[in-house]
């Protein structure tokens, strides 16, 4: 077992911004013309009842190999369950527990520079070389994140193999800073912070606050307002943006940063019921906090972007709002700065956990009515 101290964060990204269009503007960013693929659910592996392989709790994260086997992260059983292409049950591994090969509290799964299963539990990482047969397990590291935050945290692997784990990092009074956290071979830890804190925290402020003998820090957001999301990518590369302009620095393994500028999209503008939870929201945040007024104002539309992901070919989807009901998701898809394609699939598709790509097929999650979870498959094709 090995212990990876914690080094205090020693450097920031540089990040860019590209100069926004103003509403009404033409934009110097239009989009130069490439296929769309449009995609169909055409697997979905889990029921209501019958076996226990294909009933599920909590689906926390779906990947795939190069075979096209499923793996799928359940939290009530604490397992990966592993399912042939065709959806057939294969087997399964791990179970509640803290020994080797057991698990904690699931995350997520990652595939190593040389073909292991990495997969995210608790406090700690586990791999397993994965056969025909089933899963061995071969090893464990901690996370590099300091206490007990950032226990669930998303993770890659660098140009150099190395473990980078992405999630919060105390520094100074705010206990909520992202970095990225480099797990070097001699056990220390290389921390990037990945963009100023104003950055980070945009539409968000805190207040001091006082109760009887209880003080502490409230959080105040803007409903529908900008958020900051970021993107990372086996290999080294990464990006971040804020999602109220279609400019998104993509940072490249070498250290370098490109901009990747997209035309100025006007967000969706909010229907009655969102004003009506927006402002319920906000008096509920000045309740709590013991303030007279909210900070923020409720704007006139969405964030023009949603999220972003890179697939398993590095490149980045970068996802549009879509209105209320909508029954389509969206994205162009960029090969480094170079727009490669238009993707479409269904919204059935949740938003958590984070979508598997490839270039053809993506892996998520959807739910029915009694909110029975599934594994799903999507398949694009060229229109």
């Amino acid at each position: 077992m090995r212990r990876v101290p914690f080094r205090p964060a020693v450097a920031a990204a540089f990040f860019l911004t590209a100069a926004a269009c103003s509403e009404g503007e033409e934009s110097d960013g239009a989009l130069p013309e490439v296929p769309t693929y449009d995609g169909t659910i055409d697997l979905e592996i889990g029921d209501i009842g019958g076996e226990d392989p294909y009933l599920f709790s909590y689906i926390l994260h779906v990947a795939a190999d190069e075979r096209g086997r499923v793996f799928v992260a359940d939290r009530q059983s604490t397992e990966i369950r592993v399912f042939e292409p065709n959806g057939d049950f294969a087997f399964h591994f791990g179970r509640l527990g803290e020994g080797p090969g057991e698990f904690g509290d699931l995350c997520c799964m990652e595939f190593g520079p040389d073909g292991e299963l990495w997969v995210r539990e608790s406090a700690r990482y586990s791999a397993f070389v994965i056969d025909a047969a089933g899963a061995e397990y071969q090893r464990m590291l901690r996370t590099p994140h300091p206490g007990h935050i950032g226990l669930m945290a998303p993770f890659i692997f660098d140009a150099e193999g190395d473990l980078v784990s992405v999630g919060p990092v105390r520094s100074g009074d705010d206990p909520s800073i992202f970095a990225r956290l480099r797990v070097l071979g001699d056990g220390g830890v290389d921390t990037v912070v990945m963009a100023d804190p104003e950055r980070q925290s945009v539409s968000q402020a805190t207040v001091p606050y006082e109760r009887g003998p209880y003080r502490g820090i409230a959080y105040l957001h803007q409903p529908f307002g900008p958020q900051w999301i970021h993107a990372h990518a086996n290999g080294g590369t990464w990006a971040e943006a804020v999602t109220s302009d279609y400019a998104i620095n993509l940072h490249h393994p070498d250290g370098t940063v490109s901009v990747i500028k997209g035309p100025a999209l006007l967000g969706l503008p909010l229907s009655d019921a969102d004003r009506e939870w927006a402002q319920s929201r906000m008096d509920r945040e000045t309740d709590r906090a013991g303030i007279d007024n909210h900070p923020f104002a409720i704007p006139e539309r969405r964030p023009p972007l949603d999220d972003m992901f890179f697939d398993r070919a590095g490149r980045l989807w970068v996802v549009k709002t879509a209105a209320r009901g909508a029954t389509v998701r969206e994205a162009d898809v960029w090969d480094g700065t170079t727009l490669v394609g238009h993707y479409r699939w269904p919204s059935r598709i949740r938003k958590y956990p984070t979508p598997w790509a490839t270039e053809s097929e993506l892996y998520g999650v959807t739910a029915d009515s009694l909110d029975v979870q599934r594994a799903a498959r999507v398949r694009f094709e060229r229109r």
